[in-house]
């Protein structure tokens, strides 16, 4: 189980809406984002982990990390 807040979920969010508008593709809703946001995380918890933390609060570093991974990356073909 991951935990994240709600306010995490919706700064990745506004920033995946910010990449689709630059790239003219349609937003998806925030409840659809969820489960895309969620496979990020885990993903790179699991490539950045150390030790086993999932089932663990996130740590914020690693939340702004992904963040950052968003926004320096996210790109739509």
């Amino acid at each position: 189980m991951l935990l994240y807040t709600e306010k995490q979920l919706d700064v990745a969010y506004r920033i995946d809406c910010k990449a689709r508008t630059k790239c003219h593709e349609p937003w998806v809703q925030r409840e659809d984002f969820r489960p895309l946001y969620e496979d990020l995380l885990e993903s790179y918890m699991i490539a950045y982990s150390e030790d086993d933390i999932l089932g663990t609060d996130i740590p914020e570093y690693l939340i702004d990390s992904v963040n950052e991974l968003l926004e320096s990356t996210l790109t739509l073909d």
